[in-house]
């Protein structure tokens, strides 16, 4: 495994990140559907073995299966040992049906990272993180909270999840001039089938030297090549729901959208694997890890993770992350970033 530091802070992490999504209950796991979701057992095998491969950061949220998933994560923190290990978990989505039960307000971030504490098992986490812009609560009071939160030892760091780049780069020079915790990293989808972080995002984070951080590299599984058949994406009705439903933004973004661009960019990765004798999944870590992100892993089985983490030594050539980006055409931002005002 190999360690790099959480943007210019000196906490170091591992370079796979575990996305703790796929662990808790499948009914209780309304994003996307829910039979991807796995219980307790399955989720301890997992991460156990992350664990044994030298991962250390593992990344999930309160709302991952209403709090579950925290608490199988919390679980596999008392079999190991806390200091080892890097916790990261997020608020903002609801938990109820109320006005405040959900957003990123003084109280709900305080109600929030007591209720990840008590289901992780823990004193602090490591990285709490903003899980999306919160249209209806000021900047400054999100941030003088989360500093409060650090200044009372109940968090480490702060990071956030996918927003526009003008409302993140709003937050970081805001904290700058009033004395608040910066964000050191940042989570948003990223693969060679969705590409627009480079447009602002990623070049924002690295003239700053903040970590940006990939989930969906794997396109939703899309560049494992498992759904290209005969020069076509054929899926099946076994597939996973968040894939196969057209309304979800998965499907519109890595299939719909640009689909020959598509298909041609999930038939190079198969071939660039084949000539490599891996796996195309593999090559699609290789180029995130290329571009200088931290691939997020969400899966449910030890042999893929086990795959992500050989990911690490493929080296891709010039002429070969070419050929892989040659057919991209930009697309619309994804409808996550633009998350709606909360009524």
């Amino acid at each position: 495994m190999e360690y790099v530091r959480l943007g210019q802070s000196g906490l170091k992490v591992s370079k796979i990140v575990l996305g703790a999504m796929s662990f808790g209950d499948p009914k209780l796991q309304t994003h996307g559907g829910g039979g991807w979701v796995v219980g307790r057992d399955e989720a301890l095998k997992v991460l156990k073995r992350a664990w044994d491969l030298g991962i250390n950061f593992f990344d999930t949220a309160n709302v991952y299966s209403m709090g579950k998933s925290e608490e199988i994560l919390g679980e596999f923190l008392q079999q190991i040992g806390r200091e080892e290990v890097v916790v990261a978990t997020k608020v903002y989505f609801p938990v109820g049906p109320g006005p405040n039960d959900r957003g990123l307000s003084r109280k709900h971030i305080w109600w929030q990272i007591k209720e990840s504490l008590r289901r992780l098992k823990t004193d602090y986490v490591d990285l709490y993180q903003i899980h999306r812009w919160d249209y209806d609560t000021p900047i400054e009071e999100t941030l003088s909270t989360l500093t409060d939160l650090v200044r009372h030892g109940l968090v480490r760091y702060i990071g956030a999840s996918s927003m526009w780049t003008w409302q993140f780069a709003k937050a970081i020079y805001l904290a700058e001039m009033k004395g608040y915790e910066k964000f050191i990293s940042t989570q948003t989808p990223y693969n060679l089938l969705y590409r627009e972080e480079e447009r602002e995002m990623i070049p924002f984070c690295k003239a700053h030297g903040i970590t940006h951080m990939a989930y969906s590299p794997h396109a939703a599984g899309l560049l494992s090549g498992a759904y290209y058949k005969n020069g076509r994406l054929e899926i099946p009705p076994d597939a996973p729901e968040r894939l196969r439903a057209a309304d979800f933004y998965v499907y519109k973004a890595y299939v719909e959208t640009n689909y020959e661009a598509n298909v041609e960019i999930i038939k190079r990765t198969i071939e660039v694997a084949k000539n490599k004798g891996v796996k195309p999944a593999q090559i699609a870590l290789a180029w995130v890890l290329h571009k200088g992100s931290l691939p997020i892993i969400g899966t449910s089985k030890v042999e893929h993770l086990e795959e992500a983490v050989e990911a690490l030594d493929i080296k891709l050539s010039d002429d070969e992350i070419k050929y892989l980006e040659e057919p991209y055409k930009p697309k619309p931002v994804l409808h996550i970033t633009q998350t709606l005002p909360i009524r």
